[in-house]
């Protein structure tokens, strides 16, 4: 099957179109219907809302640049005849291209077919569902109120995958916040409640928020006895009272209270509202609040708060059973609105989930002081730590009142929780009493008056913001004593055996103390992969890149990465940087300078082991399959270069894993008896055929114990490996290192090392947002170098697990 690809130019304000793909794609099926008989007779083109139509048959008649005209009219264009120009390309997209990958003929994907295929499956659903990308979500559904003008809408997201036989459909259900349709002034009030006060005005602050959420959003209008919609430029300082405009009439200047009195006989409710300006941008039109109302289907890609987040959560997490019930029903109607467009163009959709074949990994042994434990069902028992670290120079500092929180009460029970696992402490060194503001001088005295200090406990006020938080740590960096925050409440409610333990876990690993090793001796495959892998040095690396939403200005990506000290994967050393995008976005996936980071850890590892290591192992977090090529090609000659310069000749194994969370396949048991307590398949299911690509190696690993909603297996893709390990030893070796993870005795949802090279991030993204920078200011580009050093100025933790 050929299908055949054309360029479309309408004859519409570029911007009105990126902003309204709907728009674009009514006059697309007006051109359509029009031209039916003379140009469309028995094809059926589809059109992504950009620039792209495909057709399932040549159009012979348009063998040239060809222009049509259409009249349309809209709430967003006067009626008239809009000129359409449609261009032939040499593009045809070809299936037997996939197949010939599926013949081993060829090792290129074609990722148009992909591209291709999505835009010819989202065709007819996106004339009846609100739609953005490949996500669809229907409309008069029952939402979730997250507050402050913002629901949450449930729906589905679909894509087009290549398979290891064949091409699937896969679909998965998606939550996303939404503005609630409702009047501007009723939205405005949502997010500043004192705006119901007479007179009331706005704050600077406050102008920039509502900014930040009106920017672009798309009201409708009726004072003029018709429905007519804008899209909104910005949000005036003044209020409706004291903002003036000139009537292009009669040339007098009066405010937007005069004028809508004047000129449209309304009498403003709430002239103490400010007035939004409403595109073109040239003209200046101003229009109350109190008259407009917030379209419905417009989503929120604003920053969300934690409360709204943690609703989010809570809304989208459901059993498994319930999520493939779900999907099962939405997806029969994606696919059910799509079989007959796909069948012209040769595609036979099936909306049966596809069953599969997994296997079920055993899990670790994992060796304490006082023997080894195995883990069941993705967790396990801990006992005596491996090598535990003594609370010799530590303090205890508490925003809490003595009357709400009782140090020596505390100090009794870590101490006796410390005598379970080996931890063994002394009386505190000093204990203070402070509340948010004293706090910085207070570190400041005790780190002077006790120089040797190793340790603070912090104990946090109830219900504290990450400024509080983001304090605390900023002085972790600037004294180079490690902190342990503890929420007031969670020391009142939750203070339990396994709270004090899992602490405890923390603060063995910050201190540079081993938790537990793990074990080799659970079968022939694990026996082998530990004299494999471990029988020389290893250095396990863990890469990450976290970028910030798009209301935080121009703030830098930040990587980080964390390399393995020692055998037992528990003390690792630390890089961060921050960087912007070569050509000047802020966001960005590759990390630069890649070479000299791997250098600096390589030495560091060597200083430790006094050993450089044989193999390295590289998982790296969040690249998408798009990015996989260059992202592969510029960190391994990083990494190949670090090497060369350490030492010419040196040349360890590499191994490089790319660990993928943000994707939209779930695994579920055929059989119910055969899931966990959960409903989710077991901890150690793995996934190698069927769904998998067929050019790399890959494969899904679940690889925790649900505890709420429904798993998300880790999708694993070895990009290179010239270690010669087994796909089975791979797999084996990725899922130990999930049991590795410091925090607690369970296993996680990927690899430790991937996971803490995440929290070094997060941990950088608190700090970095405490600081006071002006990031929207594109005039004023802050220092990266320095600020970097802010967060990274205290040689003490550049070698220890402190971000954990």
């Amino acid at each position: 099957m050929k299908i055949y690809q054309y360029e479309l130019t309408l004859e519409v304000s570029e911007k009105l179109l990126k902003s309204n793909k709907s728009l674009a794609v009514d006059i697309f099926n007006r051109m359509v219907s029009d031209y039916r008989e003379e140009y469309f007779s028995g094809i059926y083109p589809v059109f992504d809302g950009g620039r792209t139509m495909y057709t399932n048959k040549k159009i012979e008649s348009i063998d040239k640049t060809t222009n049509l005209s259409v009249n349309f009219q809209s709430d967003q264009l006067k009626m008239g005849a809009i000129s359409i120009q449609i261009r032939p390309t040499k593009s045809v997209i070809d299936f037997q291209d996939i197949e010939k990958v599926y013949r081993n003929e060829t090792k290129d994907l074609p990722y148009n077919i992909f591209s291709c295929a999505d835009i010819i499956l989202g065709f007819m659903p996106k004339m009846s569902y609100v739609s953005y990308g490949r996500n669809y979500f229907p409309r008069g559904q029952t939402v979730s109120d997250l507050g402050n003008g913002i629901q949450l809408w449930s729906g589905s997201v679909m894509a087009v995958k290549p398979g290891q036989w064949k091409l699937l459909v896969n679909i998965d259900e998606k939550h996303t916040a939404f503005y609630k349709e409702q009047s501007l002034k009723d939205f405005i009030t949502s997010l500043f409640p004192n705006m119901n006060k007479p007179q009331q005005l706005l704050k600077p602050f406050e102008v920039k928020k509502l900014n930040d959420h009106l920017k672009g959003l798309r009201v409708q209008v009726t004072h003029n006895g018709h429905a007519r919609r804008h899209r909104v430029v910005g949000v005036k300082d003044d209020p409706a009272n004291k903002h003036y405009m000139t009537d292009n009439k009669t040339g007098e200047k009066m405010t937007i209270v005069q004028y809508f009195k004047a000129v449209k006989s309304i009498d403003l409710k709430y002239p103490h509202f400010p007035c939004v300006q409403v595109e073109p941008k040239n003209r200046d039109i101003y229009l109350p609040v109190e008259l407009c109302t917030i379209l419905e289907g417009q989503r929120c890609i604003r920053s969300l708060s934690e409360r709204q987040i943690a609703e989010i959560i809570k809304t989208s997490a459901k059993r498994p059973d319930v999520k493939k019930r779900n999907i099962d029903q939405s997806a029969k109607k994606l696919i059910d609105s799509s079989s007959e467009l796909a069948s012209s163009y040769g595609m036979e959709l099936s909306d049966s989930p596809l069953k599969i074949k997994g296997r079920v990994l055993q899990p670790p042994k994992l060796q304490y002081e006082n023997g080894a434990v195995a883990a069941s069902s993705g967790q396990w028992r801990g006992k005596r730590m491996k090598s535990s670290r003594s609370m010799n120079n530590w303090a205890l500092i508490s925003m809490a009142t003595k009357e709400k929180f009782d140090a020596r009460k505390f100090y009794n029970e870590m101490q006796k929780e410390g005598s379970n696992v080996g931890v063994s402490f002394r009386e505190p060194t000093v204990v203070k009493y402070t509340d948010e503001r004293k706090f910085p001088g207070t570190v400041e005295q005790v780190v002077a008056q006790f120089p040797l200090l190793e340790y603070v406990f912090v104990i946090l006020p109830p219900n504290s913001t990450n400024n509080i938080y983001s304090m605390v740590k900023e002085m972790e960096v600037a004294h180079g004593v490690i902190t342990q925050c503890i929420r007031l409440d969670t020391y009142q409610r939750r203070f339990k055996p396994q709270t004090l333990g899992n602490i405890l876990m923390k603060t063995n690993t910050k201190l540079g103390g081993i938790n537990w090793e793990l074990s080799f001796d659970t079968s022939q495959l694990s026996h082998e992969m530990g004299r494999f892998v471990f029988g020389e040095p290893v250095m396990i690396v863990g890469a990450d890149v976290t970028h910030w939403a798009k209301d935080d200005g121009n703030k830098p990506s930040i990587a980080g990465v964390v390399c393995s000290l020692d055998r037992a994967c528990s003390r690792y050393a630390s890089r961060i940087r921050l960087q912007v995008h070569k050509h000047n976005r802020t966001s960005d996936e590759i990390i630069r300078g890649f070479k000299d980071i791997m250098k600096e850890l390589l030495i560091e590892f060597r200083n430790t082991s006094k050993l450089k290591p044989g193999k390295i192992l590289y998982y790296r977090d969040g690249v998408s399959q798009g990015q996989f090529i260059q992202t592969l090609t510029e960190e391994m000659a990083g990494i190949q270069a670090a090497c060369k310069e350490l030492e010419e000749g040196y040349q360890p194994k590499i191994t490089y894993i790319n660990a993928q969370k943000r994707h939209h396949t779930r695994l579920y048991c055929a059989d119910s008896r055969d899931g966990d307590r959960s409903g989710n398949v077991p901890p150690g299911t793995v996934v190698d055929r069927e769904i998998t690509n067929p050019i790399h190696f890959d494969f899904y690993l679940n690889s925790h114990a649900g505890i709420q909603g429904t798993n998300r297996p880790c999708h694993y893709t070895v990009l290179w490996d010239d270690s010669d390990m087994s796909p089975d030893m791979i797999q084996l070796l990725t899922f130990y290192l999930c049991h590795t993870y410091a925090r607690c005795s369970r296993s996680v949802s990927y690899p430790a090392p991937t996971y803490y090279a995440h929290l070094l991030c997060a941990r950088a993204r608190t700090m970095l947002s405490a600081m006071r920078i002006n990031w929207f200011d594109a005039r004023k580009k802050p220092n990266l170098q320095d600020i970097e050093r802010k967060l990274t100025q205290n040689e003490k933790l550049k070698n220890i697990t402190y971000f954990v």
